[in-house]
């Protein structure tokens, strides 16, 4: 037996949260701003290479995208004010929640064409969108 049988699996940590800035209305606008950085960082590597690397089997550009629109449907349906929420199109939160829905739930029926535009248009557009409301607060 080897040193390593010896022990249990190691249990799964999440990581720590960071430190926040001063102030509970700083810091929730400051970690919103951070996450369009982190989401439009995702879109921005997904998008990197032409669509057919994109849609190539197996291309982890492909799943940097789905994810980040996964999360990004998330950040808005669950993180933002109401009032940044509503100067969103209604036809783009209904769009990126169908998106997000089809690549949580049933992955091999996402559209590859969808979803390129989806990260390469109208998610950017969206962050667009959410960092100027978030910045006018």
């Amino acid at each position: 037996m080897s040193e390593h049988e010896d022990r249990p699996p190691a249990r799964f940590v999440a990581r720590p949260r960071t430190q926040e800035p001063e102030g509970p209305a700083a810091s929730t606008r400051e970690r919103r701003l951070a996450e369009v950085e982190r989401l439009r960082s995702r879109f921005e590597r997904a998008a990197r290479d032409d669509v057919d690397a994109f849609r190539a089997p197996g291309s982890d550009a492909y799943d940097i995208g789905m994810l980040a629109v996964i999360h990004l449907a998330d950040f808005v349906g669950r993180d933002l004010p109401s009032e940044v929420i509503a100067v969103l199109p209604q036809r783009d939160r209904d769009g990126l929640r169908a998106t997000r829905n089809i690549a949580a739930h049933n992955y091999a029926g996402l559209d590859n064409t969808r979803l390129w535009e989806t990260v390469t248009v109208h998610g950017p557009a969206l962050l667009d969108l959410i960092e100027a409301e978030l910045t006018r607060e």
